[in-house]
């Protein structure tokens, strides 16, 4: 996936309040995962609540006016080649999460991230790039350097176990987030490929880096709280297989910075073009009433709701071809500090087994390409 990083290294750098309700039944399902109770008082979703043990559903990172955070307007302008990029992907047979007769959902597989949230009680550690004295390796497109800097990282948090080694910390008193490729920890060293630091509380989530896109981590994660809650309020992020080129200067549209994603074929070829860029804003074509009448089981109608009004973000390519694969927050966000598997959790409680499958599969034939002016805000955005 990110391999191609390497040869496109880019320009730059405990305790939680705990939910308050009373519950039973599935409300009792909403505390335990961290989400808030319905018909209860919310209290704050502000970073400092969040924690290992308590999640709320209602806590989003980035500021409101953040990509990931702006719903699309209901008629949302469409690039000029949706219908020709849509109509490829159908003819390619590419699906979401499973393939196009069923849905399969499952937080193990790939495209999860583990995400951690520190406090000043946390052990310190240093952050050390791999590829040092290489120019950039640690540093975001925003600019901001993290080579060297000492960081607070909860005992025990480690990184995903697969090739990509990906890992985000974020330190609760400043709200600073930092991303992690291709990690290893050693003693007090927190070791990566590359890395890079945005903020949750005031930034846009863009700028950073451990992923194609150079999205911070954490943007549009799928938590298992938000499926109990039955809503999530920000926008989605997605693999493709390939997209439409590669390279700094190819292949990717705005909020993406630079196409390092794997090519459908080379580039300006016939097998190139009408894919998906990097970056690229996909969004469900399909109304609340046509999503509510859909016989998808609730929490999958959760997952396209929020494609509907927000859409998904191409943030990566690779994965399980020919998928597109959402990604989520990483089990071991928990389990890796002593607590309960949250997916599992959920699943048990909604009578599922260690994934979430559906024989209902989300159409790709209902996908809509936005034109990335809408979330750049340099056009109408109704069209």
């Amino acid at each position: 996936m990110l391999e191609r990083l390497q040869g496109a290294l880019k320009v730059r750098h405990a305790r939680a309040a705990r939910v308050a309700a009373a519950c039973a039944g599935l409300a009792a399902l909403l505390c335990a995962l961290g989400a808030p109770a319905p018909a209860a008082a919310q209290g704050s979703c502000s970073l400092r609540v969040m924690s290992a043990s308590s999640q709320p559903a209602c806590w989003r990172p980035f500021a409101a006016n953040s990509v990931f955070n702006t719903p699309l307007p209901a008629h949302a302008r469409l690039a000029s080649d949706s219908s020709l990029i849509v109509r490829r992907m159908v003819a390619r047979g590419w699906s979401v999460d499973g393939s196009n007769k069923r849905f399969d959902f499952s937080p193990s597989f790939y495209g999860t991230r583990p995400v951690f949230f520190a406090t000043r009680s946390d052990p310190v550690m240093t952050i050390r790039c791999k590829m040092k004295p290489v120019p950039g390796v640690c540093t975001g497109a925003n600019g901001v350097d993290v080579a060297g800097l000492r960081i607070h990282v909860p005992a025990g948090a480690r990184p995903y176990a697969n090739s990509d080694a990906h890992m985000t910390v974020i330190e609760k008193p400043s709200g600073e987030e930092y991303d992690f490729w291709d990690t290893t920890i050693s003693g007090s060293t927190i070791a990566a490929l590359t890395a890079g630091e945005v903020n949750v509380n005031t930034g846009n989530g863009l700028g950073s880096q451990g992923d194609a896109g150079q999205f911070g981590l954490s943007a549009g994660l799928v938590r298992p709280s938000e499926l109990a809650a039955g809503r999530i309020n920000h926008a989605l992020v997605i693999s493709v297989p390939c997209t439409n080129g590669s390279g700094h200067s190819a292949g990717f549209v705005f909020p993406a910075v630079q196409g390092d994603g794997a090519a459908c074929g080379p580039n300006g070829s016939a097998a190139t073009r009408d894919s998906p860029a990097l970056g690229q804003l996909l969004r469900l074509n399909m109304t609340d009433a046509q999503i509510r009448s859909s016989a998808a089981p609730a929490w999958e109608k959760t997952i396209m709701t929020a494609w509907a009004h927000y859409g998904a973000y191409v943030e990566d390519t690779g994965g399980r071809f020919p998928e597109m694969d959402i990604f989520t927050q990483a089990s071991s966000s928990w389990t890796d500090l002593g607590e309960q598997d949250r997916w599992a959790g959920l699943a048990q409680q909604l009578g599922a087994s260690s994934a979430f499958v559906s024989d209902v599969p989300i159409p790709v034939s209902e996908l809509q390409v936005v034109d990335p002016c809408v979330p750049e805000k340099s056009c109408t955005a109704a069209g």
